[in-house]
């Protein structure tokens, strides 16, 4: 039974790779850090989907999908704004690892990218 999870993320892995092949190479790159967050995620989808409804109306369980349905809010919010605001556009030579929603040619600096200082513009201190 478990064969076809560990099939499914062999899949998804490949995928990942393909998509994030340029920014694999690059270790300065958030691209690099992106895909293992992302085989983090579908790693944890799949070994734990199905236990998602075996007692669906315990406490936990409901708090549990209350802050799954909250997460989905930020990261629509996120993309709308990335969309609407950076007005992404696919043609960009200098960044060739960024994806092509990345390739935005205004920095958002408003809603839910206000909150968020890029590494590089914080000083470092000792």
């Amino acid at each position: 039974m478990m064969l076809w999870k560990w099939i499914v993320l062999a899949i998804v892995t490949g995928v990942l790779i393909f998509v994030s092949c340029a920014s694999l190479h690059d270790l300065r790159s958030h691209g690099f850090y992106r895909f293992f967050a992302w085989e983090a995620i579908a790693g944890l989808f799949l070994f734990n989907m199905e236990h998602w409804f075996e007692n669906p109306f315990v406490w936990y369980q409901i708090i549990a999908w209350i802050v799954l349905c909250a997460c989905l809010v930020p990261v629509i919010w996120g993309t709308v704004l990335l969309i609407r605001v950076g007005k992404p556009v696919g043609q960009r030579e200098t960044d060739l690892n960024l994806l092509a929603f990345e390739k935005t040619t205004r920095l958002v600096k408003t809603g839910i990218y206000k909150s968020i200082r890029h590494p590089r513009s914080i000083p470092f201190v000792l």
